[in-house]
């Protein structure tokens, strides 16, 4: 079962057990998938449709205590679903005018940069499950190759990011 809990700004998924049934070899699985993930790799579970890959990832999940981000792939997933993008500008003016003499203008014009999934699941520690990866196209997919193996994002410059 999974809940959306409200955190400050956004909803994350929290993994909640529920009526998972854990047999001897959904345990092994679990157990080797577990010392992956905390030696630091991340897994990909592989089978036919149908057969639980999902719901072992929130199990999984479950077992890390960690909120959930839940992506899924498909035809129109573009780069910027994972990462994020540009998205609007902030306009500021600042006029000073407290000597009635002397008029100071400075106008700045910023680019504002909204996170995606990918990037607040890295930012803030939550398990990232992309389930139906292999839908998307593999420029998209391009953009995990950094962050699974040298756990680098690598994110366009922006003037808003802390």
């Amino acid at each position: 079962m999974t809940v959306a809990e409200p955190q400050t700004r956004r909803s994350v998924l929290r993994v909640r057990p529920g009526q998972f049934v854990v047999t001897p070899s959904i345990h092994q699985i679990t157990v080797r998938a577990l010392r992956y993930l905390h030696s630091g790799f991340s897994i990909h579970l592989r089978g036919p449709a149908g057969t639980g890959k999902t719901t072992l990832a929130m199990h999984l999940a479950n077992c890390l205590a960690r909120p959930v981000m839940l992506i899924f792939g498909d035809d129109d997933f573009t780069s910027s679903d994972l990462i994020g993008s540009q998205s609007g500008y902030t306009h500021k003016k600042l006029m000073d005018n407290y000597i009635h003499s002397v008029l100071k203008v400075e106008d700045e014009l910023k680019h504002n940069w909204v996170d995606s999934r990918l990037t607040m699941a890295c930012r803030e520690g939550f398990t990232l499950v992309y389930d139906e990866f292999n839908r998307s196209r593999p420029e998209v997919n391009n953009v995990l190759l950094s962050a699974l193996e040298e756990k680098i994002l690598t994110l366009p410059p922006s003037s808003n990011q802390p």
